[in-house]
């Protein structure tokens, strides 16, 4: 008689049964082939559809179900994830001194075209912006002191044209 016991698959005997085994002990082997099974598969309630090669990339995966659902809903492709690829980095920090770096620039430095997206660039209580004319504004408190056209001429509050003290 070679009927083990077990809870588990992995405690199955494959040698199990004999050729010995009294026929009569075959209902014992396949009610515990069924009850191993069960045991170690318990949640499975239907079919499992997933491939050897799918199962093995979990092995040895230590995520909880918290991570796995991480990228649940993400519309990302590929490609875009892949540039995040090997990235170790707080980007919310980073855009955070970015926003630090622009404020604070003591010195900045523009090259190429700037564009202000309709906005003033604004240096103490001067700011200069450009209005629906395309005309150049340098305002101080928010009047405007000098303005160049489109058209090349040059307009100054009060007509001063000179000055001195530089």
């Amino acid at each position: 008689m070679a009927l083990e016991t077990g809870t588990y698959i992995d405690s199955l005997n494959a040698a199990n049964p004999t050729a010995t085994d009294a026929i009569a002990q075959a209902d014992d082997h396949l009610r515990l082939i069924k009850s191993t099974i069960k045991a170690t598969f318990p949640s499975v309630t239907g079919a499992v559809t997933t491939t050897q090669a799918e199962l093995n990339i979990l092995d040895g995966a230590t995520l909880s179900t918290a991570e796995i659902n991480l990228l649940d809903g993400v519309t990302a492709t590929t490609a875009e994830i892949n540039y995040l690829d090997g990235v170790t980095s707080n980007i919310q920090t980073q855009f955070n001194a970015i926003t630090t770096d622009l404020v604070s620039d003591t010195s900045p430095q523009l090259g190429g075209q700037l564009d202000t997206n309709g906005n003033s660039i604004a240096f103490g209580n001067w700011t200069i912006e450009v209005d629906g004319s395309n005309n150049l504004l340098f305002k101080y408190s928010g009047d405007t002191k000098i303005r160049m056209t489109a058209a090349g001429a040059l307009d100054v509050e009060d007509d001063i044209t000179a000055f001195s003290g530089i």
